[in-house]
Formats: structure tokens, C-alpha cells, sequence
């Protein structure tokens, strides 16, 4: 006869009398505790000298490469810095010789203003002169020497 255990089990629950299928059955020894198992025992680990010294040799490298860019940044900055000051000056010299120039060409219209001046004058005292060695040099009578000294008013005012 099939006699009930009210005993707890691992779980905590009082158990049922087994019928038929849902009879009790045999378990693995160990089964409802909560046990880990075992860890397998550990080993030292060799590769980590390895990765250090791969890291150490990056991180040197990465340095290296730093400063290596940091340099040639600091060379163009120098040489920007040098081209710059040469356009500035190339600039400031044409903007000396425009200066130069537009004063060149200002004397250059101021002569010719002159000079046309200078050419008119020169026609109007021509006519003057010519009338002078006219009435002073060619020897005329009395009557051409009249008309020659009117000329020569006419001509030199």
C-alpha cells in the first residue's frame, strides 16, 4: 500500500503521495542544491607580457607620430607666417610704385600743360620778334619804316 510522506523536500514543499507515471524517481546526488560547480584550477596567464609590450609599443608609436605631425604643423605655420609677411611686403612696395607713378604721370601733364604754354608764348613773341628785325635791320625809307613801327605794335602788345 502506497503510504503519503508529509515530510518538506528540498524545495520546501511538503510531498505528494506518488500514483502510477508521476512515481518518484531517482535523482543525481547533489540535485536541488544550490552549489556552483567548481572552477577548473587557474593557470597564469603568459600573453598579457605580450599585450603589454604591444600596447607600450603603440602608445610609443602613437607618441612618435604626434609629435612627428605636431612639427610639421609648426613648419608650415612658420613658413605661412613667412609667406604672408612677403605678400604684405611685395604689396606695400606697389602700392609705393602706383604712388610713384601717379606722381610721374602728374608731372608729365603738368610739363606738357607747360610746354604747349610755353610753345604759344613762343608763336605770339616769334610774330613780335620777326616784326622787330623787320623795322630795326632791313633798312627801310621813312614811309616803310612808319608801316614796319605799326606792324611791330600791332604784333607786340
Amino acid at each position: 500500500m502506497h503510504t503519503a510522506r508529509y515530510e518538506t523536500g528540498p524545495s520546501g514543499y511538503h510531498s505528494f503521495p506518488a500514483h502510477g507515471a508521476f512515481a518518484a524517481q531517482s535523482q543525481p546526488p547533489g540535485y536541488g542544491t544550490l552549489t556552483p560547480p567548481p572552477l577548473p584550477p587557474s593557470t597564469p596567464v603568459r600573453g598579457s607580457r605580450t599585450g603589454m609590450t604591444v600596447l607600450i609599443a603603440l602608445a610609443a608609436l602613437f607618441l612618435v607620430t604626434t609629435g612627428i605631425f605636431v612639427t610639421l604643423f609648426l613648419i608650415a605655420a612658420s613658413d605661412h607666417t613667412k609667406t604672408v609677411t612677403q605678400l604684405d611686403d611685395r604689396q606695400r612696395q606697389l602700392t609705393e610704385l602706383d604712388d610713384r607713378v601717379a606722381a610721374a604721370e602728374a608731372d608729365r601733364k603738368r610739363a606738357e600743360e607747360r610746354n604747349t604754354a610755353v610753345k604759344s608764348a613762343n608763336a605770339d613773341i616769334s610774330g613780335c620778334v620777326k616784326a622787330m628785325q623787320h623795322y630795326l635791320w632791313d633798312g627801310l625809307a621813312e614811309a616803310q619804316r612808319t608801316a614796319a613801327a605799326r606792324d611791330l605794335l600791332t604784333k607786340c602788345k
